[in-house]
């Protein structure tokens, strides 16, 4: 199996968003600092990532062509703006990514009969057939991972971290905390005139 070893995913090299060393850094004593969280997190996702390419080279695709078509495989008929969301990428930025997939005859698409702006796209059956090969490359990734922790510390992880994942997904998406917004508009109601 294509890849670069998942026992070297954290080691050192290039910091994701040039995420400061400093959360590894040897104190004077010799002592290593304790690692942030948030610092654990960006090495292992660019670890992970690294990991990905390297696994789907083996089919030619890119990580965002091959999170498309997962999607897709998941919920056929998509639009591009819906598929964009569940992708996490821009309209734009997708609309490459299926021209490059339906130029491959891994997706097609279709108008919407009742919108006829609208595309809707699904899987082809080579598309199908490349994912069916793709998947237990990029499955395993998860495993790889997790394979010196016992059973019942994995569960912790995934529940641990998909909490985390749903707290930053209510954030605004600029960098203020996620109750920024709701507290903008309790303020700006709070401020409105009574009629």
């Amino acid at each position: 199996m294509p890849g670069v070893g998942l026992s070297r995913l954290v080691e050192h090299g290039p910091t994701p968003g040039g995420c400061s060393l400093q959360g590894v850094a040897a104190s004077s004593d010799g002592q290593p600092h304790e690692a942030s969280l948030v610092y654990i997190v960006g090495r292992v996702d660019h670890g992970i990532r690294r990991e990905m390419r390297a696994r789907l080279a083996a089919w030619s695709l890119s990580i965002r062509e091959y999170t498309t078509l997962s999607v897709l495989n998941a919920r056929p008929g998509l639009s591009n703006a819906q598929l964009a969301r569940r992708a996490l990428v821009t309209p734009q930025s997708m609309i490459e990514i299926l021209a490059k997939l339906e130029d491959r005859g891994l997706v097609k698409r279709r108008v919407d009969p009742s919108h006829r702006l609208i595309l809707r796209a699904e899987l082809t059956a080579a598309g199908k057939g490349v994912l069916a090969k793709a998947d237990p490359a990029i499955h395993a990734i998860q495993e790889e991972m997790l394979a010196a922790l016992p059973i019942r510390d994995r569960e912790a992880t995934i529940r641990g971290m998909t909490t985390a994942m749903k707290a930053l997904s209510e954030g605004t998406g600029d960098g203020r905390a996620p109750t920024t917004r709701r507290a903008r508009r309790t303020t700006g109601a709070k401020a409105r005139p009574s009629s």
